[in-house]
């Protein structure tokens, strides 16, 4: 009783014990490469089967496979393991025989493979290498668990296994122990083989990633270093500028999708990226997570975290990703390099699937040839099973292999499919030398690279002009240091004017082909005393070292009449003119970053005084330019704090002579300077483009006012605003201007839009839609300083505008002069033959008002009834509005 009580605790104990095994396989499986892994818990599964029969065992399966989906997070496609064993443990639990490799066979072929093709082929679309061995690995698996599982039962002790388990087993038939023989011999050196070189290969990849990223920063760096070093340590790169600058970086160096770059900032934000690089806007989404492998220092390997819904056993590989980080300069930005994993997948999945598919193929030889031997074979194949122990080793290790001779038939058949299959097997090692090869190769054609970027560092690619970083290295040459020993010479930065209208209208290659011609004409001027070099876009560098600063004065005549010439490209004549800025050493400066500096602001100043000119160096014009600078760099934080105000001038009706509208007109209270005039910081808000945000705050603040002033119970009158021609080139007009109004409550038809003729230079059709579809909304748009534009009175015709507004130089001395009088006179004419009301401004005088008035001007405004005044001091002008006043003019002219 005690001993069969003892057989029983046994029994369960190992059932336990197999159970425990085989969480801990389908826990611990072998990973190859990119989420390929081999696992051998049907193994243990199938060896609990034969033990303890298939009722137990499917309940030790299903407990396995749940916690491999459900707690381990495997991939559903595990479930094609459960399957597997479901059907061979049935067909052991059904058959006498044991069949279970025949089995095997036929689920995989017939279930097993197509189900694995139908979930790969949904992922990852037309047939390719992956594919085939996502197949292949589970099938090479299954088949190998199988057969393992029966060598296993054939040969374990019968002493270590229980009298009940013992007697379940069968006698063992000579052709599968040649079989098995043979499998063993072969297949674990093979599989082996196949797992080291797996891992071998990994750390190749990660070696070759790790000196591809680590060189390719130290290009960056440089090339990132250069940048920094052309501006002035005092003056800090404008975060739009380096954004720029780092894109082009990019662009040189990311040359495919499978190289992705990007930079951030100190606090994270990227700044920079490659185009085809996912979407990225912090540092973070791309920090190493404890999942994450350490390669080397700055690199590591990113593979995403499982999910529970991962299907495919290689899914999270997809989007696994070398990520190399390193800071730049002073830390002040970030370097990530992104290799994807795909760079590498094509090549090692060929190779990968002919090792699996011989694999294979020698599993179909096995099964084919072994059930031809019989027992009188047996020397013959103790021969050939010493022969083929460690066979891959000895292959791979380049010993000769002498196979043995037979007169059998059968023997030399196996023999036979045995050289055949050793012939495949050094095939295969060939193809693994290969890809070795290939990797060395790659790597050298990366020293080559290096060679040409080398070389490309210092010569523009497409003008062959020296560039930027050569001009970085003859400015050492010129020992600026030591200025006693420095002979004076000019620096002389010229710019193409126009270009980019050329490049956005003829194309980039018209653009490069133009460039290159430009750089020809230069390298003319080029002599000892002089050199070039084109700095990046359309900008280039003259140094000439004179005697005379007549020279200078002659050299820069020369570069701009060098472009006098048109251009002839593709059948087209370009007309090209260039501004340039001297800077003169030691006189502007006695530090490249100044001169440069200096240099670039007079070329500015060329550029304004039209095509084709040259300009020195001023401070005074510098003077401006840094003031200039000041208010457009302090114009967002006026913005923000409040520093705008509003100041709102009255419209006068000429017939009733009361108080039918107002002008809204901003003024700038700068904490520094005061109140700034309109003229003098509206431009720089156009050239910025902070217009926009300005406009914005008007339209909100006036509607604001008007409602409120409406609330108070003075009478409805609509406020005119200016807005800038530029919002007519943007998509949101209509949206601020609805969401203004529903924000005030303001009514529509309380709002003029003043606007001038310059905003229908562009695209008149677009503007004029605009503008239509503004009055539909009930406002009404008045034509702003009629009379000083370039507007075609075709186009005027055309325009859903209500009034205009004559341009206070034709009120100024109106009284004085016949011409100006007869031209204001046929320009309210034409208003009014155009159904439009006709508003005068900078009336300051009785005599403008009396002769407006005659001319039948409609409205006027000016000096004459009152200046702009702050909201509060204009709701008192009219409540206290006396329209009799005007009346008494008149009065008394008469």
């Amino acid at each position: 009783m005690a001993k069969k009580r003892f057989t029983s605790l046994r029994l369960a104990a190992m059932f336990m014990l197999g159970l425990a095994l085989a969480l801990f396989s389908e826990s611990h499986d072998v990973n190859l490469i990119f989420g390929i892994s081999l696992t051998f818990t049907n193994i243990i599964l199938l060896l609990l089967v034969r033990a303890y029969g298939f009722k137990y065992s499917l309940f030790a399966a299903l407990l396995v496979y749940s916690a491999s989906i459900f707690v381990w997070d495997n991939p559903y496609a595990v479930a094609i393991s459960l399957l597997e064993f479901v059907v061979v443990g049935l067909s052991l639990s059904l058959f006498k025989k044991d069949r279970s490799i025949i089995v095997d066979w036929m689920f995989w072929l017939i279930l097993g493979a197509p189900v694995l093709f139908l979930l790969y082929s949904s992922a990852y679309g037309p047939l390719s290498d992956e594919l085939w061995l996502m197949i292949a690995v589970p099938t090479v698996n299954g088949l190998f668990n199988v057969m393992t599982a029966e060598i296993l039962w054939a040969y374990t002790p019968g002493r270590l296994l229980p009298p009940k388990v013992v007697n379940k087993r069968t006698p063992l038939f000579f052709y599968k122990v040649l079989y098995h023989i043979i499998f063993v011999s072969v297949t674990l050196p093979f599989l082996f083989y196949i797992v080291n070189n797996s891992w071998s290969a990994v750390r190749t990849l990660s070696d070759y990633t790790s000196k591809l990223t680590f060189s390719m920063s130290q290009h960056i760096s440089q090339d990132l270093q250069q940048v920094w070093d052309s501006y002035d340590n005092d003056d800090k790169l404008s975060s739009t500028r380096l954004s720029s600058e780092l894109q082009n970086i990019i662009h040189n160096y990311a040359t495919n999708d499978r190289i992705n770059i990007l930079f951030t900032d100190e606090q994270g934000n990227i700044i920079a990226k490659s185009p085809m690089t996912p979407a990225l806007t912090k540092s973070s989404q791309i920090e190493p997570s404890p999942s994450d492998q350490l390669i080397h220092d700055g690199l590591y390997l990113h593979v995403p975290s499982s999910k529970r819904s991962q299907i495919l056993s290689n899914q999270e590989w997809s989007e696994a990703k070398y990520i190399y980080k390193t800071a730049l300069g002073n830390k002040e930005v970030n370097l990530y390099i992104l290799v994807s994993m795909n760079y590498f997948k094509d090549q090692l999945y060929c190779q990968y699937l002919g090792q699996f598919l011989s694999l294979l193929l020698f599993f179909i030889c096995a099964a084919a040839v072994g059930k031809y031997l019989n027992s009188r074979l047996l020397r013959a194949l103790n021969e050939l099973t010493d022969l083929t122990t460690n066979l891959p080793d000895k292959l791979y290790s380049g010993i000769r292999v002498e196979w043995p001779e037979s007169r059998i038939t059968e023997i030399r058949a196996l023999i036979r499919n045995f050289r055949a299959m050793s012939n495949t097997l050094i095939q295969m090692f060939q193809e693994s030398i290969k890809s070795n090869q290939l990797l060395q190769e790659q790597t050298s054609q990366l020293q080559k690279s290096e060679k040409k970027l080398h070389h490309l560092a210092y010569y523009d690619e497409l003008t062959r002009l020296p560039n930027r970083l050569h001009f970085t290295e003859y400015i050492k040459t010129l020992n600026l240091d030591n200025p006693d020993n420095t002979h004076p010479f000019a620096l002389m930065f010229a710019d193409l004017n126009r270009f980019k209208q050329v490049n956005d209208i003829l194309g980039h290659t018209v653009g490069d082909r133009l460039l290159y011609n430009v750089a020809e004409r230069f390298s003319l001027i080029v002599s000892e005393q002089c050199k070039v070099f084109r700095i990046s876009g359309d900008e280039f560098l003259f140094i000439l070292h004179y005697e005379d600063i007549s020279d200078v004065q002659r050299i820069a005549q020369n570069i701009c009449d060098s472009l006098e010439t048109p251009f002839e490209i593709n059948g087209r004549s370009l007309y090209m003119s260039v501004s340039v800025g001297i800077s003169v050493y030691p006189y502007d400066g006695n530090e490249m970053d100044l001169i440069m500096r200096n240099a670039d602001i007079a070329m500015y100043v060329a550029k304004e005084q039209g095509d084709g000119f040259y300009h020195f160096y001023d401070s005074i014009i510098e003077n401006q330019r840094a003031e200039s600078m000041q208010l457009e760099n302090e114009l967002k934080s006026a913005l923000r704090d409040g520093q705008f105000t509003l100041y709102y001038q009255p419209k006068i009706d000429a017939v009733s002579n009361e108080v039918i509208g107002a002008e809204a007109l901003i003024r700038w209270i700068h904490p520094e300077y005061g109140i700034i005039s309109p003229a003098k910081f509206i431009p720089l808000a156009e050239n910025s483009g902070i217009i926009l945000d300005i406009d914005e705050w008007v339209l909100r603040e006036a509607c604001r006012q008007n409602k409120a002033w409406q609330d108070q119970g003075l009478y409805n009158f609509p406020v005119a605003v200016n807005i800038s021609a530029r919002h007519f080139y943007q998509s949101n007009l209509i949206p601020m201007i609805t969401r203004i109004l529903e924000e005030t409550g303001l009514d529509p038809c309380y709002v003029v839009l003043e606007i001038t003729e310059g905003t229908l230079i562009k695209n008149v059709n677009y503007g004029i839609q605009i503008m239509e579809d503004i009055t539909k909304m009930g406002i009404r748009i008045s034509m702003d300083d009629f009379g000083t534009g370039y507007s075609s009175l075709s186009q005027l015709e055309r325009l859903p505008i209500s009034e205009m507004k004559l341009d206070r130089s034709f009120i100024e001395g109106l009284t004085d002069g016949s011409r100006k009088s007869s031209l204001v006179r046929a320009v309210i004419e034409l208003g009014h033959h155009m159904e439009l009301k006709v508003v005068a401004e900078g009336i300051e005088s009785p005599d403008d008002l009396k002769f407006l008035t005659e001319l039948k001007c409609d409205e006027f405004q000016g000096y004459f009834f009152s200046k702009p005044l702050p909201g509060e001091e204009f709701c008192g002008f009219i409540r206290d509005w006396d329209s009799s006043s005007v009346i008494d003019i008149f009065d008394s002219e008469k």
